[in-house]
């Protein structure tokens, strides 16, 4: 039933999975970009972690929002479009490695659901809710500009970059929805205004100083993010309970 308490101990291991995930896991996975096999092994390690966070994320939504609610179907569409940069990621890397440039009906049938849940997003946003056209206008951005299929299998490297990048950064997002003591739109803004441009400049033109500059960039944001929370726990930053939080996403 919406509305009701959530699980105390689902809560807790929802947030210990979630602070390992963003501050251990995936900065450990950018650090070791140009080491193919560290970066594959702390890859899937993201990979396993975000499919619990996300259901259990999920659960939550179903359990504190009336379904078919505005608040209940706009973190429906934003958890569903984070996650999905993180399957988006994986399809491109596969496609990558045995260089299978040529889509199937699949890569097609993706990209159609990225456009669509996209397109919900900026509908959700034309609403109430500014940042949900944001990322709306984001995800169509990636969908019809990032996911031109072209003959190079160079664009599947790119793809897969930029899709992991974004989904750390939706990572970063829900961690300052959650903590952050700022305005509504600032907390659910930042990650993507100082996240778009690092990965933006990090996979044009393939040149590997960049993403070597962007990537550092992303793990001082994220290191920083993290103090930020720690300092936040010990009660010098006033802040709303995270169960609170999670409830009011």
């Amino acid at each position: 039933m919406h509305g009701s308490p959530l699980p105390d101990e689902l809560v807790l291991i929802h947030q210990l999975v979630g602070y390992t995930t963003a501050f251990v896991v995936a900065p450990l996975a950018l650090l070791a970009f140009a080491d193919p096999q560290r970066h594959r092994g702390w890859a899937k390690y993201y990979l396993y972690l975000m499919i619990p966070l996300y259901l259990s994320g999920l659960y939550f939504t179903f359990q504190r929002h009336e379904v078919g609610s505005f608040v209940w179907t706009r973190n429906v569409a934003f958890n569903f479009l984070g996650f999905y940069f993180l399957l988006l990621g994986w399809r491109a890397i596969w496609r990558y490695r045995r260089q299978a440039v040529h889509p199937t009906a699949l890569d097609h049938a993706m990209r159609a659901v990225l456009v669509a849940v996209s397109g919900a997003l900026i509908a959700l946003g034309g609403l109430h809710h500014f940042p949900s056209f944001v990322f709306g206008a984001l995800g169509v951005w990636l969908g019809l500009s990032v996911f031109r299929e072209t003959s190079g299998v160079q664009a599947l490297y790119v793809r897969h970059q930029r899709c992991m990048l974004a989904s750390f950064y939706y990572v970063l997002t829900v961690l300052s929805i959650v903590h952050l003591r700022a305005p509504a739109d600032v907390k659910w803004l930042w990650p993507a205004i100082v996240g778009v441009p690092l990965i933006v400049y990090a996979t044009r033109a393939g040149h590997r100083e960049r993403t070597r500059r962007a990537v550092y960039a992303t793990f001082a944001v994220a290191m920083l993010a993290g103090v930020y929370i720690a300092v936040a726990a010990t009660g010098i930053i006033p802040q709303i309970t995270p169960a609170s939080a999670l409830a009011q996403r």
